[in-house]
């Protein structure tokens, strides 16, 4: 990987900056180990290891698999298991985030970076607002373009030819943890933006009760796919020094607890001499299943509501703009 990313004292690679020598974020050198886990997603043993910057907080995955051996952790389970989450129930699925972005904007140009088969884009399908996406699969994307309308680009999103100041929103749910550079990644969604654009982004909250409670069984961790973890802090921390306003930063009452339970269960039985099926095989939950998980989420609706208030709930849902009169 040759991609490089400013910072205030030089310029550093991606790959220097993911091997544990720079952080990422700040460029700073007081780096600790955070944990090791492998993917539990698809039951694979090899492990993989977590660094945290003492400086702004943030956690990266240490060596990670390079862009050309990536391929071979996005599955086609994988990439079902991501569409059938988009898709179900689209409506209900995308309420929070179809409100939040009525809040600021009434229409104009939309992009969904990682739109997938276009779920959230079949939302906003109104007259107010032109809509594009950047997916990186042809036949995903095909289905976005037929089912929404929009203008989708197949590929990376850093080689999409979209010109400076052209949208009003763009959003980016449970993306930016997948990026080699979130900075330069950044620093190209506030080049697209008009000014005062905003930028509206979910990802998970590595700072989150959840990844305390559960360590290297938190689903949110999804090793090796998700390359930067980030937290209330060190998103903060990036989005200020690439000149971003804050315009809202919360971690909303949902979780990824039974998620989590679940790679807690196969480790046990895989401790135990028993086979585990992977989440990545996982069939639609039964009657009973439903029932007893029905009854975890009463259980712990207190818990997960303090946690959001708190700022420690284990999902991280943020609106940046860019400032007026910011030009490129």
């Amino acid at each position: 990987m040759t991609s490089t990313l400013e910072t205030d004292n030089n310029t550093i690679t991606v790959a220097e900056s993911m091997t544990g020598t720079t952080c990422p974020t700040c460029g700073g050198h007081h780096l600790a180990p955070f944990l090791t886990a492998p993917d539990r997603f698809h039951l694979r043993t090899q492990v993989y290891r977590l660094m945290r910057c003492d400086d702004c907080n943030a956690v990266w995955l240490h060596d990670p698999p390079i862009p050309a051996q990536m391929g071979e952790h996005y599955t086609e389970d994988y990439h079902r298991a991501i569409v059938t989450a988009g898709e179900g129930s689209a409506m209900d699925r995308w309420k929070g985030q179809v409100e939040m972005i009525s809040r600021h904007k009434a229409g104009g140009d939309l992009l969904d970076i990682g739109c997938s088969s276009g779920g959230f884009l079949s939302t906003m399908m109104n007259p107010a607002w032109s809509l594009y996406g950047i997916e990186m699969e042809e036949s995903t994307a095909q289905r976005a373009r037929a089912t929404t309308g929009a203008r989708v680009f197949v590929g990376d999103a850093m080689e999409a030819p979209f010109l400076p100041n052209t949208f009003d929103v763009i959003t980016c749910f449970d993306v930016l943890e997948h990026v080699y550079s979130p900075r330069q990644f950044l620093s190209k969604v506030q080049e697209w933006l008009k000014p005062g654009g905003i930028f509206y982004a979910m990802m998970p909250n590595i700072d989150s009760w959840e990844a305390g409670l559960f360590g290297t069984h938190w689903f949110g961790l999804e090793l090796p796919r998700h390359l930067s973890h980030f937290s209330p802090r060190s998103l903060r921390y990036l989005m200020n020094e690439l000149g971003f306003e804050e315009i809202c930063v919360q971690t909303p009452a949902c979780s990824y607890y039974e998620r989590s339970i679940n790679y807690v269960y196969s480790s046990v039985l895989k401790k135990l001499g028993f086979s585990a099926t992977s989440q990545a095989k996982a069939t639609p939950a039964g009657f009973v299943h439903k029932a007893v998980r029905k009854t975890f989420r009463i259980a712990l609706s207190p818990l997960v509501h303090i946690a959001a208030f708190a700022g420690a709930g284990p999902c991280l849902e943020v609106v940046f703009k860019k400032r007026t009169g910011v030009e490129h």
